[in-house]
């Protein structure tokens, strides 16, 4: 659906859903709705979008703006709104337009402007719906200036435009303005409003805040009873502990310290690695309350305090020659923290010898092994304490584990033979476990990558043997042709190639033989790109074939979400979603999502509505649960659905900053495209635990130094990383950069992105120009787990849109 024809049904859906003026502040029984649909993403086609006309008319301005912004171009969407504010009359038109102008003054953080975009929505054109988001925006943006009185206020002014819909979080929101300008009474009112409201959580975040404010306010009893009722009802440990050291603070205001003291020592000895047991145990010391010192150097382990930590075992260890063995443990690895590594390792020593039957005890021999060649550079005897371990339990769960760390170990110190001879340990010692043919393999790579072809092949067949997964056959199977090429027999490695692509058609493996068929290189362009495909007629054509596969009358609506429409989550994510909450948004959709999820009827409408939206993550997947349901979940079998559901599942999404991007760096848009979809599934706001951010995933100090080289954005901050124009080019860039520093092999290229561009050099080392050799150097299994399925994923966008399906 093209964004213009988005936004004249939005205002028809406006004139169905009006909303008056704001009155005070009063309880409602309105029936919420969906929020007016604008459209703040694009739908998901990839049908060439007509030429522009000369001079746009508002309409499409606004729509032009909507698409700028949700794409993070704010000087282009600037420029749309202003144009539409200054060519249009209709109240409509220039709410939206101020409305437009607002949020990109918010997210440039130019808090007085737009303060006065909203606030002349709220007083010019109240009767629109711009005039409730406005009051919410006014409320985000005086908290950013922290006047926190006025945003409580324009929060409250938002749940009187749009009772029923986001209650409990829009009251919560208000409890904490309150609090911050401690006005203690009144956050406790918007508290309690709050928890009254129907949410997605549980609620238990909401009754802390409400406890806290009655602590606040003096009312310790009810304060302590509320304390111990989350503790009962909390799900895991660090609230726990926070309700531990509220209770303890509590207890200490109304001058009970022994039950203060009681609830501090509660937390520090049962929940050592939540901060609150450490705030609790700084309480104890403080006020000179004896403390075990075990517990008080695990909780200071925890939370960084490493000298005090050391000190506390230390003491507890000359206290208590006799004991379990546990401070020896996390002594050994406070003194690594330290770079005391040889102490540590001897600490572990102690501890291993003494204390075998600790729950630490194997995690204990693979620290000391990682001490000794990570930190200290003695690969010999890291190896030999794994082997060490093999010799002493050669039934334990862990020796075949072991036995491959060794190997790497040998590896990494470059001596390639006890590497070998210690991963043929695996198969030849344990033969019926999945990874022993991954050991031979592994073997067979280093026999490879030092010229010794013959014996080479001689591994992989016997790695063949040993495979039981198509994926492993493959694998091997696509290394005996590569010993193969390399020893002149053609047929054979004809033949060999294509039994992997037998074996595995859809897999790395058989996929990386194909193209070795075919002569074509790693990620090599396709002849032709063709992206056309009119996704409105594919939708339609998919929800006839629902209606026949699931066996649903032939009058089932699936254009529209039905039903649906009428959910709390559905309503609330919209909302959220329309306000720039995309992560509180998420989570409402994604209960939804997984509540429908056995439905395949609700999973097509809901997977639509989430596109369009631009929810593209959360919509994939509720597709893909679709081809689920009708047993087509792996990739063959769903290239018998509708080709919707793969141009949705492998869509352009963002293709108006790919292809110039792409361009740019000389890269094709489906790499690109790839990439995107393996960092992200196209969800512009996700980060990792790592910290990566946006679209690409690019950590932000990668993000600043990339930023000073290509000069752009200017005053570029970690946050643009969450805007698409910004990632998508800062992304493309790393990656152009990456491949031309590693000798333009795109696989160092991608190694480099993952695991930073001096693993990948060394790699590329070891490994020469061989990109299918590279890839078995690379020593870290997410990086050769990330490069392969990027190169997947890549297959499938060439067979989309390449006229050839090649």
């Amino acid at each position: 659906m093209k964004w213009t024809k988005r936004l004249l049904i939005f205002w028809l859906m406006l004139a169905l859903s009006s909303c008056t003026a704001i009155p005070p502040q009063t309880a409602s029984t309105a029936t919420p709705s969906l929020p007016p649909f604008i459209g703040p993403t694009p739908t998901p086609t990839v049908t060439p979008a007509p030429p522009p006309t000369p001079t746009p008319t508002p309409i499409v301005r606004i729509s032009n703006g909507e698409q700028a912004l949700f794409y993070g171009d704010y000087q282009q969407a600037r420029l749309e709104y202003q144009s539409a504010l200054a060519d249009s009359e209709e109240a409509d038109i220039r709410a939206a337009a101020l409305w437009g102008l607002g949020r990109v003054d918010y997210y440039e953080k130019r808090y007085a402007q737009a303060i006065s975009s909203f606030g002349l929505i709220t007083t010019t054109y109240p009767d629109t719906p711009y005039s409730a988001w406005a009051y919410f925006m006014l409320g985000e943006t005086n908290a950013a200036l922290k006047r926190y009185p006025q945003a409580a206020e324009a929060y409250a002014a938002y749940i009187s435009a749009r009772p029923g819909v986001l209650d409990s979080f829009v009251h919560e929101r208000r409890g904490d303005m309150y609090y911050a300008a401690a006005n203690y009474a009144e956050a406790l009112a918007a508290y309690s409003l709050a928890i009254q409201a129907p949410r997605l959580d549980d609620g238990l975040s909401l009754e802390v805040k409400a406890a806290r404010t009655r602590a606040a306010l003096g009312d310790y009893a009810n304060a302590l009873a509320a304390y111990d009722s989350i503790a009962a009802r909390a799900g895991n440990d660090y609230l726990k502990a926070q309700m531990d050291y509220f209770s303890g603070s509590a207890y200490l205001a109304i001058g009970q310290s022994e039950q203060a003291y009681e609830r501090f020592r509660h937390a520090v000895e049962n929940y050592p690695r939540a901060y609150e047991a450490y705030q609790s145990l700084v309480e104890l010391v403080n006020a000179g309350a004896a403390v075990n010192d075990l517990d008080r150097g695990l909780v200071d382990y925890f939370a960084g305090q490493y000298d005090v930590a050391l000190a506390a075992f230390d003491r507890y260890l000359a206290a208590n020659p006799q004991n379990d063995g546990t401070a020896h443990y996390y002594r050994a690895l406070t003194l690594r923290q330290f770079g005391r590594n040889q102490e540590a390792i001897a600490a572990w020593d102690t501890f291993i010898g003494n204390y075998p039957s600790h729950p630490r005890w194997v995690d204990a021999w693979e620290d000391k092994a990682y001490t000794q060649w990570a930190y200290e550079g003695q690969y010999t005897a890291a190896a030999q304490t794994l082997l060490d371990f093999v010799r002493i339990l050669p039934s334990h769960a862990q020796a075949s584990s072991f036995l491959l760390q060794a190997g790497r170990i040998y590896e990494r110190a470059g001596k390639v033979e006890q590497a070998v001879a210690t991963w043929l340990r695996v198969a030849d010692e344990y033969p019926g476990i999945e990874t022993a043919s991954l050991a031979v393999f592994w073997a067979g790579i280093l026999r490879y990558r030092n010229g010794q072809t013959s014996e080479a092949l001689s591994l992989f067949r016997r790695s063949l043997l040993l495979a039981a997964r198509p994926a492993d056959q493959a694998r091997a199977h696509l290394w005996i042709g590569k010993c193969q090429q390399k020893l002149g027999d053609m047929p054979a490695v004809q033949e060999a190639w294509q039994q992997a692509y037998t074996l595995d058609p859809s897999g790395y493996y058989g996929e990386r033989a194909h193209d070795l068929l075919l002569g074509r290189a790693p990620f090599e362009a396709p002849p032709l790109y063709r992206p056309i495909t009119d996704l409105s007629a594919e939708r339609q054509a998919a929800a006839g074939w629902v209606r026949l596969t699931f066996n649903l009358p032939a009058e089932t609506d699936l254009s529209a979400p039905g039903a649906l429409a009428a959910d709390a989550r559905l309503m609330r994510g919209s909302e959220l979603w329309h306000l720039g909450l995309y992560e509180e948004a998420r989570a409402e959709f994604e209960s939804l999502r997984q509540e429908v999820s056995q439905n395949p009827a609700d999973s097509f409408r809901l997977g639509n509505y989430l596109l369009d939206l631009g929810a593209y993550r959360s919509g994939i997947f509720a597709l893909r649960q679709v081809l689920r349901l009708a047993g087509l979940e792996e990739q063959n079998d769903s290239l018998r659905a509708p080709p919707y559901f793969n141009h949705v599942r492998y869509g352009l999404y963002y293709r108006e900053i790919v292809e110039p991007a792409a361009e740019k760096n000389g890269q094709h848009p489906l790499y690109l495209f790839s990439v995107m979809r393996q960092e992200s599934l196209f969800e512009g706001f996700v980060h990792s635990t790592a910290g990566a951010r946006g679209l690409m995933q690019i950590i932000p100090s990668t993000g600043a130094s990339l930023a000073a080289a290509a000069g752009w954005p200017p005053n570029y901050s970690d946050e643009d990383l969450y805007r698409p124009i910004v990632s998508i080019n800062l992304g493309a860039f790393y990656l152009a950069r990456n491949q031309k520093n590693l000798g333009n092999n795109p696989y160092a290229a991608l190694a480099a992105y993952n695991a930073g561009p001096g693993n990948a050099r060394i790699w590329r080392d070891l490994a020469g120009d061989d990109p299918d050799l590279y890839l078995e150097t690379v020593r870290f299994e997410e990086t050769r787990d990330y490069i392969r399925s990027i190169y997947e994923i890549y297959v499938i966008y060439r067979s989309l849109y390449s006229p050839t399906g090649e």
